[in-house]
């Protein structure tokens, strides 16, 4: 049971999702393939669990900054940076896909070393609610953690790719 609570809560919140990152739709007239660039600041706020026998929360936040990248075929890469506490910095690096209008994203924190499910929801064009739920798979530090945060879109920019 006490391995199963962090894993419950996120499906929980990621039942609550309602829609994904909005993107701009460009049309595709030659022989090229669109790609949807969104830059954007993120703050987040969660708890650490550190270890098996105590479930007792750590908790902790962040301020990143980052892009996400969408293709036609709504396949996402994400990448972010920024401050943390208690880590002091952190960052996030991960690919995914858009499944009708939510955004799932699968990816891994250096440090500290989690890798991570990431869900959108509540988006608009200017902002976007996110869960997430990361794990340790080297158990190093702590067993993993519970995130929420709110997304601020910075800008939207189309970006074309050649096909040869």
């Amino acid at each position: 049971m006490k391995k199963s609570l962090p894993i419950f809560i996120f499906v929980l919140l990621f039942s609550f999702s309602i829609k994904a990152q909005e993107s701009t739709t460009f049309s595709n007239t030659d022989n090229s393939s669109e790609i949807t660039k969104t830059s954007f600041f993120e703050w987040n706020f969660g708890v650490a669990f550190l270890s098996y026998d105590s479930l007792i929360p750590f908790p902790g936040g962040s301020a990143l900054w980052g892009t996400t990248f969408i293709n036609k075929e709504n396949l996402i890469f994400e990448y972010e940076v920024g401050f943390a506490f208690p880590t002091l910095v952190t960052g996030k690096i991960g690919v995914g896909k858009r499944f009708n209008n939510t955004n799932v994203v699968v990816g891994v924190r250096p440090w500290p070393p989690t890798v991570y499910l990431q869900t959108s929801f509540s988006t608009t064009k200017e902002k976007s609610w996110i869960a997430s739920i990361e794990g340790n798979p080297i158990d190093f530090g702590s067993i993993g953690n519970i995130n929420v945060g709110y997304r601020w879109n910075i800008t939207l920019k189309k970006v074309k790719i050649e096909i040869e």
